[in-house]
């Protein structure tokens, strides 16, 4: 009973973890695409909204720039005539014409260093060094002699979002640049680009960062102190920015990190509609997170531990429902129903799996018939009788203790199955089933007065005996014990001598 409990507590476990374990992962494979497909969709909701909201700002600058170029190519012209007044450029007060022009400063040379400036911390900077491409178009505007401005742009040190102006001078030895900080300017303010890129941060809990990269490599931040260039990222990231800045289509890679996380770098070439000198074309740098995705994968795994424990409980409860609904059938299938002991089912499968065990052991088994049975039941009726069956039964699980197991064949007829025995061992418990019998005698109990038990008993001769083989030895010793007038035990060891002594008599 034990072991059907066991077994069918496996099989009932191992049904739920399969089911929970199956349902668990088809319902995780469905929520990784629906995230995927979410995360995708949001991607490419973030990125036309950024593109559309950069254009947006491209062409409210545009509108409102022209007053600010027209101002920049006043004061540009305004330097060159006094240029050709006063050529000796060191002799010249950039600090109060800055405060005349409400404007930066810059005087680039020939190799399009700024040799003098107003704003400090871009003297002595080289475009030739740095950027070869923005200083061949340098060269460019220094030659033609005309005035150029670009749109949005940042300062080549500080990071700082601003607008320039380039005039060269008739002599083609000097290049004039003036600089206006935007954030000085109102219209900025109402559409400023980096505002609205942060806004979408903290819109979309896996956006991490939206950053504008002119083509010089330089990324657009007003909430920087010092300018940030691709040339300080990793080798990755400079190798995927030049291949979205040369085929202009978007690119990406992923970066894996701890715990699952990862990031995902893509970025997104932008044309301004409006041709804006060097500052027409850009690099949108975006950078994705997989929170969303991790927090519901973590989520899954609470539920599935939680279905998991349901399992097991629903599994205990099945369990104890199905023992309830079986004990009886069980027990009508394996026990004797008045007694309590094993039935001749039993017996026979209980004897098949000693069997494949008896190279290691020697079973015994003692018959027992019950004399004079039959006159229980005519002098003191059935119930009388039944009565002496369970006291046998009884008297035979106290002699056998836990060397074997008891069982009814049928009618008054008992077995005893000893796991481990020999003749010695098996005449002792034969001996004390007499003993128990015999006393029972004197007890005040009419039916026990007539009765008694014959008892025959063998053990296994060789491990290739069978059941049927060892059960004929014993009937015969049960045999020998009725003909010798009963209430006693004998061995098939008996049974073999006497037959061999009739024998050698014939």
């Amino acid at each position: 009973m034990k072991r059907l409990r066991f077994k069918l507590l496996l099989s009932l476990v191992t049904f739920a973890l399969i089911l929970v374990v199956v349902m668990s992962y088809v319902n995780r494979q469905i929520l990784v695409v629906d995230i995927r497909e979410q995360e995708a969709a949001n991607r490419t909701l973030i990125e036309d909204h950024i593109l559309n909201d950069m254009q947006t700002v491209d062409n409210a600058h545009l509108y409102f720039d022209k007053n600010i170029s027209d101002k920049i190519e006043t004061e540009l012209r305004a330097l060159v005539s006094y240029y050709a007044k006063n050529p000796s450029i060191s002799t010249w007060d950039l600090q109060q014409m800055k405060k005349e022009h409400e404007m930066d400063i810059y005087i680039l040379d020939q190799t399009n260093t700024i040799i003098y400036t107003t704003f400090m911390q871009d003297k002595g900077f080289s475009f030739s060094e740095c950027c070869k491409n923005f200083s061949s178009l340098l060269d460019e505007r220094r030659e033609s002699g005309k005035f150029y401005t670009d749109g949005i742009d940042v300062s080549t040190t500080t990071g700082a979002i601003r607008k320039f102006g380039y005039l060269g001078t008739p002599d083609q030895k000097y290049l004039f640049e003036l600089g206006v900080d935007l954030n000085d300017v109102p219209v900025f303010h109402a559409f400023n680009f980096v505002t609205t890129a942060n806004s979408l941060v903290e819109k979309y809990s896996d956006l991490i960062e939206v950053k504008t990269i002119n083509a010089g490599g330089i990324f657009l931040d007003d909430s920087q102190d010092t300018r940030i260039v691709v040339g300080d990222q990793s080798e990755l990231f400079q190798e995927y920015y030049k291949k979205a800045k040369q085929t202009m289509q978007p690119t990406e890679y992923k970066k894996q990190l701890e715990n699952g996380y990862v990031e995902t770098v893509r970025f997104l070439p932008y044309e301004a509609e409006t041709a804006r000198g060097d500052s027409t074309n850009r690099i949108v740098y975006v950078k994705y997170g997989n929170l969303s995705e991790l927090t519901a994968l973590a989520k899954n795994t609470k539920q599935f531990w939680f279905l998991l424990v349901i399992a097991v409980v629903t599994s205990l409860i099945m369990l104890f429902v199905i023992i309830r609904l079986l004990t009886k059938t069980i027990n009508l299938a394996t026990y004797d129903s008045l007694t309590g002991v094993y039935n001749r089912a039993t017996y026979i499968s209980k004897m098949d799996n000693l069997l494949k065990k008896r190279k290691e052991n020697t079973p015994g088994l003692l018959l027992i018939d019950l004399d004079n049975f039959k006159q229980v039941n005519d002098q003191f009726g059935h119930a009388e009788g039944d009565k002496v069956l369970v006291e046998t039964a009884s008297v035979l699980n106290q002699a056998m203790k836990n060397e074997g197991f008891v069982v009814r064949l049928g009618g008054d007829e008992f077995a005893i199955v000893l796991y481990d025995t020999d003749n010695h061992g098996i005449k002792k418990i034969a001996d004390a089933i007499l003993h128990k019998i015999r006393s029972l005698k004197y007890m005040d109990t009419k039916s026990w007065a007539t009765l008694s038990v014959s008892i025959g008993g063998a053990i296994y001769e060789s491990v290739a005996e069978s059941e049927i083989s060892l059960f004929e030895r014993a009937d015969q010793a049960l045999y020998r014990s009725k003909n010798e007038g009963k209430n006693c035990y004998s061995s098939y060891d008996e049974v073999a001598t006497d037959k061999e002594i009739i024998s050698k008599e014939e």
